[in-house]
């Protein structure tokens, strides 16, 4: 019987202590006989690391010296894996648990066709085991560019398939080497948020297969990287606006531009509506409160589509994520390559 390939398991981590340590910890369960797992800190400053090394001393961990962003860091983690041997390799949040089965069953279906680049799970939700947070992505070139298929729906068999997909979860999902060879890396110039669709793409257009595959699970915490009581909060909704821009120059036809264009102003301009509206509520409201942070929100976007449209670089600094930085990934960097 031949031996099963060999799996590098990556769990990228930034000022998420309590996350990565309930993590690694689920990694014990895990049923898989070839499984390497490496964490990349991307210099947290909680203490990520050194609470890691006295919790799971065998674990192999790579500090990086600067928070470099979730394209950038994995990067570093995936340079790793190809060179050490792997066959695939498993990108999976720092926010989440495994479930035993997990990546056998994903290379079961990866194993199934070699014209498969990346399988993606089902991804359930932490807080409400019964509901999803997420299955797979459906590019609709419309406001947010995806659609989250399976959002928040019930945990039913209808979500228990294997399937063609435009793109997969990038948490949880599985590489085949040689695709990650021939397509490249992760797009640096995306920082954190389209990068997994825009890999997706690129693989599409190279003749691969995306699958998603529902019969793999893992458990993903709904809203970590911008939980209002985190220390450190990731700027989704700046990212959002800015590499929505970037996505749709990269890949966009005239015609999809046009349609995303449309879409983003017009439901930008109704959240900003619907913001100001319940921030003309009495003060102690909630929805005064609610308005509040929606107008953050929305601020947070509009400056990310016009420094996007402008070419401007990403506000390290502005946005809380200077701290440890010693480098910025280029606005519209290329797709590494091995």
């Amino acid at each position: 019987m031949s031996p099963s390939p060999r799996v590098v398991l990556l769990i990228l981590t930034w000022n998420r202590r309590d996350d990565v340590l309930r993590c690694a910890a689920s990694l014990e369960g895990l049923d898989y006989p070839n499984c390497l797992p490496v964490v990349i800190d991307n210099a947290s400053e909680d203490d990520s690391v050194a609470a890691l090394r006295q919790r799971f001393p065998e674990l192999r961990i790579i500090e990086n010296s600067a928070n470099l962003g979730y394209a950038a860091g994995n990067n570093v983690g995936l340079r790793w894996a190809l060179a050490n041997g792997a066959d695939y390799v498993q990108i999976i949040n720092s926010d989440t648990e495994v479930t035993p089965g997990m990546i056998s069953e994903l290379v079961r279906v990866a194993e199934s066709d070699e014209r498969i680049a990346v399988v993606g799970c089902r991804n359930v939700l932490m807080e409400e085991p019964s509901r999803l947070w997420g299955a797979y992505g459906v590019l609709t070139w419309g406001p947010f560019l995806m659609r989250t298929a399976g959002e928040r729906e019930l945990d039913d068999p209808r979500w228990r398939v294997v399937r063609d997909v435009d793109a997969v979860i990038g948490n949880g999902y599985l590489w085949r080497r040689a695709a990650l060879q021939e397509v490249g890396l992760l797009d640096e110039g995306f920082f954190g948020y389209h990068e997994d669709a825009d890999w997706c793409l690129r693989a599409l257009r190279a003749g691969y297969r995306v699958v998603y595959a529902g019969t793999a699970a893992i458990v993903h915490k709904g809203g970590s990287s911008s939980d209002p009581g985190q220390p450190r909060r990731f700027p989704i909704g700046y990212f959002l606006g800015r590499n929505g821009v970037l996505f749709a120059r990269k890949h966009g036809s005239l015609a999809q531009r046009l349609r995303f264009a449309f879409w983003c102003g017009a439901a930008h301009a109704a959240r900003w509506a619907r913001a100001l509206a319940c921030r003309a509520m009495p003060r102690g409201t909630r929805a005064r409160q609610r308005g509040a942070a929606w107008l953050a929100s929305e601020a947070a976007f509009s400056r990310g589509l016009a420094d996007a449209l402008r070419g401007r670089p990403i506000p390290f600094q502005r946005l809380g994520l200077a701290p440890g930085r010693e480098r910025a990934p280029l606005a519209a960097a290329a797709p590494s390559r091995e």
